[in-house]
Formats: C-alpha cells, structure tokens, sequence
C-alpha cells in the first residue's frame, strides 16, 4: 500500500506543484489550506508523514508542530518543515525545539527533497514526550513564538514601506507625464473628410499633417483597433447631430508600430445656427495608461502585503488567547455585514472588515495568564487589559494602508457618551468603522463563551446594545444591527 502524506499550505499554486511531484514517486497525498484543517484531516485519517509550511492564516506551522507534538495520536508521526519565509538559524532552532523531524528551505530539486523524505520515512515514527509541560516551559514557548513572529513583522512592515514608496513615485511620474502632454486638434466636415489638422498629430502618431488632411476618416480604420474605430465614428456621427461627446478613449498603432491609447473630446462646429463638422481634440494619454496600470499592480501587491500582515497578527493574538480564538474574525464579520446593511462603501466595508480582524493585536502586549484567567480580574490586571487599544494603535500607526486601520483599532472601546477609553472620545469625534466595531465587538463577546461564563443568549446580547442605544452605542449601528438578527438575515457560526 503507498504511504500517504499530508501537505499543508496557504498557496494553491504550492500545494498543486507538491501534490503533483509526490504522486509521481508513488505517495498517496492528501492536502490542507492551514494547520486547523490539517489537525482535523490527520485525526480522522492519520498519514505517514506530514509536509508544512509556516507562514499560514488560522494556524500557522509552529502552531501546528506544537499542537501535533502534543497529541498521542499524531505525536509519532514525522512532521517536516518546508519553507521559503522564515529562512534563519533561530527559525529552524526554534522548529527542532517543537518536535519538528527536518527543516527544509524551498525551492529544492526534486530527487533532493525525496531523499530527504524517503530518509525521514526510513527512521520510522519518532517518540516524543507526554505533552503536559510546567507553566514556565508554555511561557517560555510564547516568548520564542513572539521573537521569531515580531521579527517577521517587522520584515513585513519594511516590505510594505518599500511598496510604499514605489506607489509614491509612480504617482509622481503619472502626474508629471499627465502635466506635459501636447494635444492634437483636428475638424472633419459633414462630409466626414479630415479638413484640418495640428502638426503635433506627427509626434503623436508619426504621420504628417500631409498624409491626412483630405483624407476621409475611414482612413483611421488603418491604425484604430476595430471596436475604437467603430466607436470614433459613431461618435462623430452623434457630434454632428449637434451633440458633444466628452472625452473618452482610443487606442490605436502608431506609424512605427507602438500600442498608443488617446483621449478625444468630440464637438459639433456651428456657424450662423448651421451644423458644418466636428473639432476633436486628442490627448496622448498612452504613458498615463501604462502607469495607472503600474499603479493598480502596485495596490495590489501592497493589499497582498497588508493581507498577509494581517493574517500572521490574527495568528499571534490567537495563540496567545484560545479561549476567544475566532473572536476577531466572528467581530470582522459581524462589523461587515452591519457596514452593509448600513449602506456604507464597499472600499469603507473592507477596511472595517480588514480592521476587526486585528482589532485585538494590543493584546500581544498583555501577558497570557492574565487573556485566560478563568475568574475574576484584579483592578492591576484589567488595567492591563484595557491598554490593548494603544498598544493596537502603536503598532499599526506606522503602516500606510488606505483604510485607517490604526485608528479603527485605536477607537474600537471609545463609547458615545466619553465613558470609553483609552482617550474618551465621544459623539462624532469617533469614527463611524470604530461605532461599528464597538456594537460588533461587544455582541460578539457577550454571545461567546468566555473562561469566567457560557455564552449569553443572542437576545440577552441585543438587549444590552439596544439599552445603551445613544448612550454607548452608536443608534444607526444598534438598528441596523438588531435588524440582521431579528430579521434572520445573520447569525454568529
């Protein structure tokens, strides 16, 4: 019977690339999106080997190497690191330190990451200690986490910097190319003949005033891509009706063969109340094309960036709080769909929703026997608690984004009436993603097991919301809130 074994990663294109070189040496695969999913596929079907990156939203590899480590049924079972991000000695020394059988740094050449795996097959299942660990040795494991896991940060947030900073010149470069552009004006009578045109139509397209004027405007259908042309024409056919067209783009080839894009504004010439052609005026915008192009890639990347960040945070507040795991994606949620049904912009909507998810990342700074302490907590200890919002601030202060991603988590226990903190803000001087995010976070806390109470019925958690409707709570987000609940349009999974 083939071994089997289990692959883990957020990338598709990596998982179908090892999927597929496995099945050709003869293994049976089987494959996971994040460490979560894997524990439950492994469990229900225990493979030969596991395979798993690090880098991973919901649980990430180390969280995985330590909840597999720790559990009789999988502990024996070799799990191998196979990573391209986290590539230093301390990253591997931390992995071995977790139970990890080999450390392997991508790419590889095939045959080569098969021996290794054949050798690890070789040795047999591995025997590992009782997972049952003194409080000193978990609190050692969350300062290692936290070292290795800040250092990554702080990588991304220099990533980000520099993506930055290419948006910023290529911005400038847009506006310099859009500032110093020649127009091209050219009139064509009602007998759709070029009657005029500006010698800048030569640098423009690389033909002479004299190859055009005269010619019919069929002759554009020689460099205009088809559906321009047919465009062009039936614009020019509405101009000389009396109407003018706004300026709308073209693209066409040049003499020379280049790709140009135009921007040309189409308007009827009168005279003594007679119609008798069309003035356009061209605009090369071919450079501006080509950079808002650029510029899109850029944002994108830079919201990959941001979303990644966002990702390894959500993983470290996590592991530092399971008894509220699923807190902030449940608030993320739950704040999007109030955002929705409030009306507000689908780019306001993602910031909201990009926001909750890491609303809590100030907790990283809050030791974790005070996250999961099962009774009540001393006046020290929720003062502690309560700096997590400044904290959250502290580190997202500095990361660009076009969401105001800090200030949302800044604001997130700021309440209507001041009484909120940590700058007592009150009314308007809070922003409307921060109401949202209040009303959401709450909620979401009261309908959720908690280490010191069950779970709250969802009426017992609207009915604190509604009571303090205009007192702590933001009325438009109450209402739209307790909409989506008592209407059966959105529950907590």
């Amino acid at each position: 019977m083939a071994q089997r074994i289990l692959i883990v990663d957020d990338n598709t294109a990596n998982l179908y690339m090892l999927e597929t070189l496995l099945r050709g040496y003869g293994f049976e695969v089987g494959s996971a999106e994040n460490g979560k999913e894997a524990l439950e596929k492994a469990r229900s079907a225990p493979p030969d080997l596991i395979i798993t990156d690090i880098l991973m939203p919901v649980m990430d590899g180390y969280a995985l190497c330590r909840a597999w480590k720790s559990d009789d049924a999988l502990k024996g079972i070799p799990l191998v690191f196979y990573t391209a991000t986290y590539t230093e000695a301390k990253d591997e020394a931390f992995a071995v330190s977790l139970g990890a059988d080999r450390f392997i740094l991508k790419p590889q050449e095939p045959d080569a990451l098969m021996n290794i795996l054949q050798e690890v097959l070789q040795e047999g299942y591995t025997t590992r200690p009782s997972p049952s660990r003194p409080l000193g040795e978990e609190m050692e494991f969350f300062r290692q986490y936290n070292e290795v896991l800040f250092k990554k940060l702080e990588k991304k947030m220099l990533d980000l910097e520099a993506a930055n900073q290419e948006f910023r010149m290529l911005e400038e470069r847009y506006r310099l190319s859009f500032e110093n552009v020649s127009d091209v004006i050219c009139t064509i009578g009602t007998d759709l003949i070029i009657s005029d045109m500006s010698p800048s139509v030569q640098k423009l397209i690389g033909y002479t005033i004299e190859d055009l004027i005269g010619s019919p405007i069929s002759r554009l259908k020689n460099f205009f891509t088809q559906s321009s042309y047919d465009q062009f024409i039936a614009e020019i056919h509405t101009a000389l009706q009396g109407k003018t067209i706004p300026a709308t783009v073209h693209q066409f080839t040049s003499r020379e063969g280049t790709l140009k894009y135009i921007e040309v504004s189409k308007s009827p010439m009168i005279r003594i109340h007679e119609i008798v052609g069309v003035i356009c005026v061209a605009r090369d915008i071919t450079e501006r094309k080509l950079t808002e192009e650029r510029l899109h890639e850029t944002l994108e990347n830079l919201r990959k960036a941001i979303g990644t960040t966002v990702n390894v945070m959500v993983s470290a507040v996590e592991i530092r709080d399971p008894y509220t795991a699923g807190h902030q994606l449940r608030v993320a949620n739950l704040a999007q769909a109030i955002a929705m049904e409030m009306g507000v912009s689908r780019e306001k909507i993602e910031g909201i929703r990009m926001a909750g998810s890491i609303h809590d990342i100030g907790k990283l700074s809050v030791p974790a026997e005070i996250l999961v302490k099962p009774g009540r907590l001393t006046e020290i200890e929720y003062s502690l608690i309560k700096e997590h919002p400044q904290r959250g601030y502290e580190m997202l202060k500095d990361v660009e984004s076009s969401w105001p991603l800090a200030q949302i988590v800044h604001q997130h226990h700021e309440r209507m009436d001041g009484s909120g903190y940590p700058q007592g803000l009150q009314g308007d001087e809070i922003l409307m993603e921060a109401r949202i995010m209040a009303v959401a976070d709450v909620f979401e806390a009261m309908a959720s097991h908690r280490p010191y109470r069950p779970a709250l019925k969802t009426d017992t958690a609207l009915n604190e919301i509604v009571e303090n409707r205009n007192i702590l709570y933001d009325p438009e987000v109450v209402d739209a809130c307790q909409r989506l609940f008592h209407e059966g349009r959105y529950r907590l999974d």
